[in-house]
Order: C-alpha cells, then sequence, then structure tokens
C-alpha cells in the first residue's frame, strides 16, 4: 500500500509491501471485475484491505484507458475504490533482480520513477501552483487518476514496453543459439539456483529463463509474450 510518513516535518511518499500479499491482475481481469457484480468487487477490496496490495504497472494503465464509455467509466471507478492499497510496479525484472542482490527487499518491486511521476502529477491536479492545501489522506491515491496521465503517455509507455519485450526476445534467441552449440553453456549462462525468500523474483526470472531457452523450438514469440513474462517474474517478488 502507499502513505505519507514524515521526515523532519516533511511529508514523504512511501510503499509498503512487506508483510502483505501482493495481488497482480492482467487488464482483462480488471476489466471484468469493473464491469462484474459489486458484491464481487467489495470482496476483493476488503481481500486487500485485510492485507493486500495490487500490484499496478505502468502497461496495466497505458493498455487499460482502452475501454471507452460506460466501460471506461466502469474501470476507473474501480480503481479508485482500492484507495492506497496497490503499488506501482516496476516492469523490468532485471531492475528487480539486482535491488534483491543488494537487499532492497522492501523496494524491490516498486518503480520509483512511477511513484514519483504519480505523486508529481496528482499533487498538480489537486493543488495546481501550490494554491490550495493537499489532503494527504487515502484519497490523494486515487488510481482512477492514474488513467488521464496515462493517456497522455500511451505512447511513450507502450514503446518503453515493446523495448522490454524485443530485449527478451534477444536474450533468449542468443541463449539458444549457444545452448544448440553447447547444452552445458546454459549453466553458466543462467546457473539455476534454490529458491530464496530474499530473492523470490530473481529465482523466478533465472529458471523462466531457462525455461525458455530449452522450450524455444515449441514456440514462437507473439507481441506482449515479454510484458507477460515480465509481470509473472514481478508478481512472485
Amino acid at each position: 500500500m502507499i502513505r505519507f510518513t514524515s521526515e523532519n516535518g516533511i511529508p514523504v511518499c512511501v510503499t509498503e509491501v512487506k508483510n502483505r500479499f501482493g495481488v497482480y491482475l492482467d487488464n482483462d481481469s480488471l476489466i471484468e471485475l469493473a464491469k462484474g457484480t459489486a458484491s464481487r468487487r467489495q470482496r476483493f477490496v476488503d481481500s486487500l484491505r485485510q492485507g493486500g496490495t495490487l500490484l499496478f504497472s505502468l502497461t496495466n494503465a497505458a493498455d487499460i484507458t482502452g475501454p471507452q464509455g460506460a466501460s471506461a467509466d466502469a474501470v476507473r471507478a474501480f480503481l479508485d475504490t482500492v484507495g492506497a492499497y496497490w503499488v506501482p510496479l516496476e516492469l523490468n525484472p532485471y531492475t528487480v533482480a539486482d535491488r534483491e542482490k543488494e537487499g532492497l527487499i522492501d523496494r524491490a518491486p516498486v518503480s520509483e520513477g512511477f511513484m514519483e511521476a504519480y505523486f508529481t502529477r496528482r499533487a498538480y491536479d489537486l493543488s495546481p501552483g501550490g494554491t490550495k492545501v493537499l489532503d494527504l489522506s487515502e484519497t490523494f491515491f486515487r488510481l482512477g487518476a492514474v488513467l488521464d496521465w496515462a493517456q497522455e503517455e500511451r505512447d511513450a509507455i507502450r514503446n518503453d514496453a515493446r523495448h522490454i519485450d524485443q530485449a527478451l526476445r534477444d536474450r533468449v534467441t542468443q541463449t539458444r543459439i549457444e545452448y544448440e552449440k553447447d547444452p552445458i553453456s546454459l549453466d553458466h549462462e543462467l546457473p539455476p539456483i534454490p529458491f530464496d525468500t530474499r530473492r523470490p523474483a530473481t529465482f523466478v526470472l533465472i529458471h523462466l529463463l531457462r525455461m525458455l531457452v530449452v522450450e524455444a523450438k515449441a514456440f514462437q514469440f507473439k507481441d506482449n509474450d515479454g510484458l507477460d513474462f515480465c509481470h509473472a517474474v514481478l508478481a512472485a517478488s
């Protein structure tokens, strides 16, 4: 979840994921919840408030701006009910793995860039030019407000997503080439590691990559497969 704390009398925005269960929903699931029964939505929100955190990435925000009219209104209203029980998810799994290696467990899955951009935009929307006193209660973190910003930055967000998608394809392709020459090379390039509660995303990242390399002949990459891969890794953190 997201909250404000105070450091030397200055309000500071922080995220908390420790001791809370993370929930990642793809956009189809988000839209289905938003347009489904009210009781089901309420059960989901109640579960978040009782100890959960919705993991929400920039690509979620950009792609979910697709629904229009009543669908868009339903999605926005649903996201607003989440309150402060969400965190901006870091999209690059290698960044998360590096943070885990450094021991930054609590901060590992959080996108600092997303959080800073959201805070700046939200503060401006609520107080243009600093003319009003900000309400720093839970309502400040209204998730539906992200959709306005994401719509404006949609092309840039999708461009970054395509780069991440292509980087994964290139990594798997190159590692597969070396694997076909010498299967032992995979253990040098991506040595298997035991599960460690301090590095869950790293464990999933390495073993999913190994699986993709070994089974590369059995499938072909489709658009957004790389993003689905990243979300799978990050949800584990």
